[in-house]
């Protein structure tokens, strides 16, 4: 058995096992695609698809049950840089010095990393002397090049991957972090990684948001169209087996609010690390495959969307400015879920390096502006939108000079002075 290539709109099977035994979790409604953000003129003839999240009762995994076209979400002028945080940089560093400081390679390793974006992750390969190598379909893949990380402009599939095996050796490592829960075409991935991956040393690292996070944190903003699926370990290993790989560690880490580290390889003569049965033993453990699990998270959400909802509502009743801060790609289905519109936010602030400014949120259209303005004409009140980033978003705002009151709206909405 082998997962299938999706085909864009509804789903009625398991991304993973094709099981058809699907439990709803929630219908979020409809919403924009949260980093395509949209220009005056396009505010009148904007999209929206069906947000719903959904439990495969066999394999356990959590998924959304409609697929976008691809071309369509990471388009061209996609505006995400994953190097624009010094913090976000040293995270996805620490890919690189874990496996040099945990495997042997040899002289002249190849890394492939898959949606390499600007290829900051790259650079922390070549930090490590590895030889490196992106695949990027946005042209976000010519600012890698200009700065000197070599990136071939393309989605990962089995076709590109058979023309890269003509020009590069086996890679060593190849890495898919923060974009293997967005690959539509998952078949066609696995059998490229396979295709490209030496079979002796190679390892195929994976790092996606966890589900246990996503779950005991109530980050339902991280639910939107480019997460095709949120990963407990258990679902990954059994889409791991069907392609001959075995998982040889887990870990869990820290970046975008809580991911898990998988290294899979298709030695199978490689003892896998304790961590594995470790998570495999919390997740049963704790009820993450279970239906009571599930059910008390979609309260949590709707119960959270009322709270929030009363919180500014009240702040706007009093006459108070209210300023959303950052405007990471989870904050869409946050504002549009929330009914949280221009009417609640005068803007969105921020960095004047930011791809997004000057434009529209989708559903609910907020600008982004220049963080330069915030500190101008200060308002009464913060959103922090990057939440999961609150006390560095904070400490970074009140040592610019920002006097006023933030507000944290997950997992529990509350007002700090």
């Amino acid at each position: 058995m082998k997962a299938k290539d999706s085909k864009f709109g509804k789903l009625n099977y398991c991304q993973v096992c094709n099981s058809k035994k699907l439990q709803k979790i929630i219908k979020m409604g409809s919403t924009g695609l949260c980093d395509s953000l949209l220009t005056k003129k396009q505010l009148k003839k904007e999209k929206s698809y069906p947000l719903n999240l959904v439990r495969c009762t066999n394999c356990q995994l959590i998924q959304l049950d409609y697929t976008v076209n691809n071309k369509e979400v990471f388009h061209l002028k996609y505006p995400y840089k994953s190097g624009i945080t010094k913090p976000l940089t040293n995270l996805l560093h620490s890919t690189s010095k874990y496996l040099r400081d945990n495997f042997e390679f040899s002289k002249n390793p190849l890394a492939i990393d898959i949606g390499s974006n600007d290829g900051t992750l790259l650079r922390g390969f070549k930090k490590q002397k590895f030889e490196v190598l992106g695949v990027e379909p946005t042209n976000i893949a010519k600012l890698a090049n200009k700065n000197g990380i070599k990136t071939l402009q393309s989605f990962f599939d089995i076709q590109s991957a058979k023309k890269i095996s003509e020009k590069f050796q086996k890679a060593e490592v190849i890495t898919g972090t923060n974009i293997f829960a967005h690959i539509n075409k998952l078949n066609s991935f696995m059998e490229g990684v396979k295709l490209l991956l030496d079979k002796k040393k190679g390892l195929f690292v994976t790092e996606s948001h966890y589900a246990v996070n996503i779950i005991e944190q109530l980050q339902y903003d991280s639910i939107y169209h480019e997460h095709l699926r949120f990963y407990l370990l258990k679902p990954l290993d059994v889409l791991m087996r069907m392609y001959g790989f075995k998982i040889i560690d887990a870990i869990k880490i820290p970046n975008y609010g809580g991911s898990i580290r998988v290294i899979a390889s298709l030695n199978q003569e490689i003892k896998p690390s304790n961590n594995v049965k470790k998570i495999l033993n919390y997740e049963r453990s704790k009820g993450f495959y279970t239906s009571k699990k599930y059910t008390k998270f979609s309260n949590d959400i709707k119960k959270n969307k009322k709270k929030l909802s009363d919180l500014l509502l009240n702040i706007k009743e009093k006459n108070k400015r209210i300023v959303g801060i950052g405007c990471p790609g989870r904050c869409i289905t946050l504002l549009a879920y929330c009914n949280i519109n221009n009417r609640i936010l005068d803007y969105i602030a921020e960095q004047s390096t930011s791809l997004k400014l000057n434009l529209y949120t989708p559903n609910t259209h907020i600008q982004v502006l220049d963080e330069k303005y915030f500190f101008k004409k200060q308002p009464d009140y913060a959103l922090i939108l990057s939440w999961h980033y609150g006390k560095n978003v904070m400490k970074n705002l009140r040592d610019k000079g920002f006097k006023g009151k933030f507000i944290l709206p997950l997992p529990i909405p509350k007002i700090i002075n």
